[in-house]
């Protein structure tokens, strides 16, 4: 019965339909084996829970997305990043788009949801209004998250906070891997990161700072921006409803590493 209500109120979603990118960005970047990736060696992986439910519950593929990672330019320093996560529409047909946070940008990198569960490559993923972090049921990496005060202003935001609290991907229960869901009302997971939307007839941005935890002591600032076309999203989280055609899935985000 929860997969038949959340069906119906994803179809009635309406503004996450099957839109697709209204642009045509150049192709994202190739995943690389520099310092940026996680350390680790495949032997000594850890063993991701949960991958069966996962697989079934968020309609994993085993093909890698085609979807690109392009930059973008911004206010201040940092990086702005456009992710067509559009991953073929309101019924998903592909893998979310993984990424990595290197020096240079937002590298994304080739893997099929399924070669995820046993990657330390990649440490954020994308598909619709869903963002994965490379932890816990997600992935076999330690790539955690915090949000930051309400009154957290992003450009003002320079070093990590003292205080966080940082979650890792528990978005299925440790007893019998029961699926967790979000605030949404409309059967998304309960990422760590889920919290940078809400919805009211379409996706509302909160404005939400987080402070993503990376390997090797790393640290990184971290804002959505729009899930929709930017003058969209405004319409959306300034009246609830949304323009058609929306732009649904590609996303803009802002980020930077912490001192």
């Amino acid at each position: 019965m929860r997969i038949i209500v959340s069906a119906l109120c994803l179809w009635m979603l309406g503004a996450c339909g099957n839109d697709t990118s209204e642009e045509d960005p150049k192709p994202g970047r190739d995943a690389g084996s520099d310092s940026a990736a996680q350390s680790g060696e495949p032997d000594d992986l850890r063993e991701v829970s949960c991958v069966d439910q996962s697989i079934s519950e968020l309609m994993l593929f085993d093909d890698p997305a085609v979807g690109t990672i392009r930059d973008e330019a911004g206010e201040g320093d940092g990086f702005y990043n456009l992710i067509d996560a559009t991953g073929g529409g309101l019924n998903a047909k592909s893998s979310f788009v993984y990424a990595r946070f290197g020096e240079d940008g937002l590298e994304k990198v080739s893997l099929s949801d399924e070669e995820a569960f046993e990657s330390l490559d990649w440490d954020i993923a994308f598909r619709r209004y869903v963002v994965r972090l490379n932890s816990g049921v997600s992935g076999p990496g330690d790539v955690t998250a915090a949000r930051t005060r309400p009154s957290t202003a992003y450009l003002e935001l320079t070093s990590t906070p003292e205080d966080l609290e940082f979650r890792t991907e528990e978005y299925f229960s440790d007893d019998g891997c029961e699926f967790v869901p979000d605030t949404s009302g409309i059967g998304a997971p309960a990422t760590a990161l889920s919290s940078f939307w809400k919805y009211q007839s379409c996706v509302q941005m909160t404005k939400n700072v987080y402070v993503v935890a990376l390997p090797k002591d790393r640290y990184v600032k971290l804002e959505m921006l729009s899930y929709y076309a930017p003058d969209n999203q405004r319409i959306c989280d300034d009246t609830g409803q949304v323009p058609m055609p929306s732009g649904a899935g590609n996303m803009r985000i802002r980020w930077d590493f912490l001192e």
